[in-house]
């Protein structure tokens, strides 16, 4: 598989440039041009060198067992770092090996970054990020932390390019946040997730969603020094996943640190911090269920963030979530046997038994002596 760049282009959008790439051998008869549209204020940060490409082509390359040639630099630690991603790639599925990465080394050093960015869709782990990275620096000064600069958003990711009203009404809440906390939001917007190179919608969140997610930033290589990607679990619910803290580390590069960041709090605790924040209580968006800026209100992922909302005392203040009655017996039709599920419900258990709350306890033991035919795959 090979990647060669082409010319910049007017992006889908007005005021934005389109950086490009086509790519051949990938498996399949005709090349696939991937595209990354930046607004064109910001188009001067991205680098010449090619580190968000090998992330974005590297999984990919490992699943099919292709070798990957990139014409042009690649940052000289990343390479090797890839080459650890792909060892711990393989540890995780059998069967499968590292593959030949070549590439130009790298010359003379191009501007460095100095901002700190966060990837930001406004939901619970991206907003305890926000918040508690920055309490983290105000309490301890002798940690030399700097406050996040810019809020980091990709279409294309969660909401599909296509959804253009679904994009709008997103934008405007994530400029809101952004404004309220005083950053400077930078939207970006791809077709990866269009291509075949994404692996699709099976492996999106197994392999590819942590370095896809670094490669936004590390394209914007004279920017940012610090790139923060949220955890999904706590250090002691550690699956392999797409974005973990073993592997999000090992998609820096010499210039940016890529920092998986928030894994000492499960989500519990994470909910409960962002309880007292207006600005997250009136923005968060947890659901992917329509692959839009809504929550349903319906699915598991809502059922659970509601009711540690509710464990929280803050249920009745979530407006991003539709109104109506929260019930307990809710819980019957959405439990799921999935693991990671059910140690968030052990979790959210036991904390309900130290608040007394009796509902709670009786429906998620009721839950967990049984075997359900439910299979939500949301995270």
């Amino acid at each position: 598989m090979r990647l060669t760049t082409l010319p910049r282009d007017a992006g889908l959008q007005p005021g934005h440039v389109r950086l490009s790439g086509r790519i051949t051998g990938a498996g399949s008869a005709d090349d696939e041009v991937l595209w990354v549209d930046v607004p064109e204020a910001f188009a001067a940060d991205a680098t010449q060198r090619l580190d968000a490409w090998l992330l974005w082509l590297l999984p990919h390359a490992f699943e099919t067992g292709e070798d990957l040639v990139l014409e042009g630099p690649v940052d000289a630690e990343l390479l090797r770092n890839a080459h650890e991603l792909m060892e711990v790639w393989a540890c995780w599925r059998p069967g499968k090996s590292p593959v030949r990465v070549t590439a130009d080394p790298a010359g003379e050093s191009e501007p460095q970054g100095s901002r700190t960015g966060l990837f930001f869709t406004a939901g619970v782990d991206s907003f305890f990020s926000l918040l508690h990275h920055d309490e983290m620096a105000r309490l301890h000064p002798e940690w030399n932390l700097r406050p996040i600069d810019d809020l980091i958003y990709v279409e294309g990711y969660d909401i599909p390019l296509g959804n253009r009203g679904s994009l709008d009404h997103k934008r405007a809440a994530l400029e809101s946040v952004a404004q309220e906390t005083g950053k400077t939001l930078i939207t970006l917007a791809t077709n990866f997730r269009d291509t075949g190179l994404s692996l699709r919608k099976n492996t999106w969140g197994p392999i590819v969603h942590g370095p896809a997610v670094a490669a936004s930033g590390l394209l914007l290589g004279h920017r940012w020094d610090t790139l923060l990607l949220s955890a999904a679990v706590a250090y002691d619910e550690f699956d392999p996943w797409g974005s973990t803290c073993l592997t999000d580390p090992l998609c820096s590069t010499s210039a940016t640190r890529v920092w998986h960041y928030g894994a000492g709090s499960d989500r519990l605790r994470k909910i409960e911090f962002l309880a007292s924040s207006d600005v997250a209580i009136n923005h968060l968006h947890v659901c992917w269920r329509d692959a839009s800026e809504r929550n349903c209100g319906a699915c598991e992922k809502c059922f659970r963030t509601l009711l540690a909302l509710d464990m929280a005392g803050a249920r009745e203040r979530a407006r991003t979530f539709p109104a109506g009655e929260f019930s307990m017996a809710t819980l019957r039709d959405l439990w799921s046997d999935r693991e990671p599920v059910k140690r968030m419900y052990r979790k959210m258990r036991d904390r309900a038994n130290n608040l007394g709350r009796a509902d709670v306890v009786s429906v998620i033991d009721e839950c967990l002596s049984r075997q359900s035919s439910h299979q939500d795959r949301s995270r």
